[in-house]
């Protein structure tokens, strides 16, 4: 069953809500010192707006996949890589190179250390996301990139092996608890060598790809649920929303309190109440959160992570600011999504659509003259 684009207008809301979450949180950053802790705490959860963007892109990819394999058949997998690749690299590239220029001539902007040629290769091959060290150096917010890489490699064999929401529900307890399972080893063995579990589990830990991949499965569940599942009522959408949205915040907030171990994975159940809200915004379209400007800033979304990381930081830098915090906080934030909604804008039309229809092209030969939407 072939999708409509005009039916997923959603989706790009949804990644506009994303990246506004990821921005607001690098903003908070910047100037963390000079914030309230709990307004700092609050912003500091915008982290989850990456995983929004995995459940959004399992969900798209999923979509187009089946789209596709109706019309290309054996050469679906080999296409579907060819558009993935070119659809990503030539923007992550450019950015690799820009923020490889900066950190060589200002070595601030990389923590003040040189630049290392191995780690921005490890990011460069998309192998970054199993390399400890490596996995967010250059581009800054690679990790998310190269974890989005290797699910694509997954994608075709889970798209053959799953046929149900049954078996994604399954696959997303078996490899949740496997996650879990994982993490608990690795702290075993860290706190047997006298190693501090919680340093390298900020990081690498938290970002390698065995800890994100259940994430994934969400959006797997939410492509199946939305063929068999739908909401006629309005009212009763809203209600449920508004319900999915306070829980979650509820959670979010107090997690720490609830599992101070930090066992359960916190961004897993966050990922999991975004996606009831996204199957919520399936159904019937919120103006607050699906309009103009979110499905405007989902389109561009892409260039705007990657290009917000420096704007934001010269900003902080060197732009004069007020001094009362919230002033300081929301004149920044205005700063740079204006600057990096400008830049992004002209990187959309000029480097990602110039690699998604470079990406179609190699694949055109074997494709019978169907439209699909570009931006899946």
């Amino acid at each position: 069953m072939t999708v409509k684009s005009t039916k997923l207008e959603y989706i790009n809301a949804v990644r506009g809500i994303a990246i506004l979450l990821v921005v607001m949180l690098h903003v908070s950053r910047a100037i963390i010192k000079v914030l309230p802790h709990t307004f700092a705490y609050i912003c500091s959860k915008g982290a989850y707006g990456v995983q929004l963007f995995f459940v959004a892109s399992a969900l798209t990819l999923f979509i187009s996949y089946s789209n596709r394999v109706q019309v290309e058949g054996d050469h679906t997998n080999r296409n579907f890589f060819l558009r993935r690749f070119f659809r990503i690299s030539p923007m992550y590239y450019l950015a690799a190179i820009i923020y490889s220029i900066i950190f060589y001539y200002i070595p601030q902007y990389n923590d003040g250390r040189p630049l290392v040629i191995w780690k921005v290769l490890a990011n460069v091959f998309y192998v970054n996301g199993v390399i400890p060290g490596a996995i967010n150096y250059d581009p800054p917010g690679g990790w998310s990139v190269g974890v989005e890489m290797l699910f694509y490699l997954c994608l075709p064999f889970l798209f053959v092996r799953i046929k149900s929401y049954r078996n994604a529900i399954v696959c997303f307890v078996v490899f949740t608890a496997g996650s879990i399972i994982l993490k608990l080893v690795i702290r075993h063995i860290l706190i047997s060598h006298a190693i501090d579990y919680k340093g390298p589990e900020t990081w690498f830990l938290y970002y390698w790809f065995p800890n994100q991949f259940p994430v994934f499965f969400l959006g797997i569940i939410l492509f199946f649920a939305l063929k068999k599942i739908s909401i006629k009522s309005k009212s009763k959408t809203y209600i449920l929303f508004i319900l999915s949205t306070i829980i979650l915040a509820a959670i979010s907030y107090f997690m720490p309190v609830m599992d101070p171990n930090f066992i359960v994975p916190e961004h897993i159940i966050v990922a999991i109440f975004f996606s009831i809200n996204i199957f919520l915004l399936a159904q019937h379209p919120l103006i607050l959160f699906n309009n103009q400007i979110t499905r405007f800033l989902g389109e561009i979304s892409f260039s705007l992570y990657l290009v917000h990381f420096i704007i934001v930081y010269v900003l902080a830098d060197y732009c004069p600011l007020p001094n009362e915090p919230f002033a300081k906080y929301f004149t920044l934030l205005l700063l740079t999504l204006t600057i990096s909604v400008s830049i992004a804008k002209f990187t959309y039309h000029f480097v990602e659509l110039r690699g998604i229809r470079f990406g179609s092209k190699l694949t055109k030969s074997r494709l019978p003259n169907v439209k699909f939407t570009s931006s899946l």
